[in-house]
């Protein structure tokens, strides 16, 4: 069994979503794995406006210009709310320790805010 970690987020129009946590210092954009660790997030919450929001990954966060994968992509049709609990969690590994991953809304107008809940194992 790992840590659980909730992050929350906030983006208005399009772009990363500043991440916070009650075990975090500051905010960040993105979310960088020890080596050998791996995230498991279980739950995602999306609310506000209409928007796309997608989580994306990178094996070489150390990179001036790192490339970014699409893992997970869910779209909330109209302002409100969508919560998305898996029995199966999204699952992503880190073998050298410079992997990363993000969360990002690529469409959509106004504030938008998101949770999620990874545990770290």
């Amino acid at each position: 069994m790992g840590e659980l970690l909730s992050l929350k987020g906030y983006v208005s129009g399009t772009g990363d979503y500043t991440l916070d946590s009650d075990l975090l210092y500051s905010t960040v954009t993105y979310v960088r794995m020890p080596k050998g660790l791996k995230a498991k997030i279980w739950c995602k919450r999306i609310s506000g406006e209409a928007a796309e929001v997608k989580i994306q990954y990178t094996n070489d966060v150390t990179v001036a210009t790192p490339t970014w994968k699409d893992l997970s992509v869910e779209k909330l049709a109209s302002a409100g709310e969508l919560v998305l609990e898996k029995r199966r969690p999204l699952v992503i590994h880190s073998i050298t320790g410079k992997e990363a991953f993000k969360i990002t809304r690529s469409s959509g107008t106004g504030d938008s805010y998101v949770e999620v809940e990874v545990e770290f194992e």
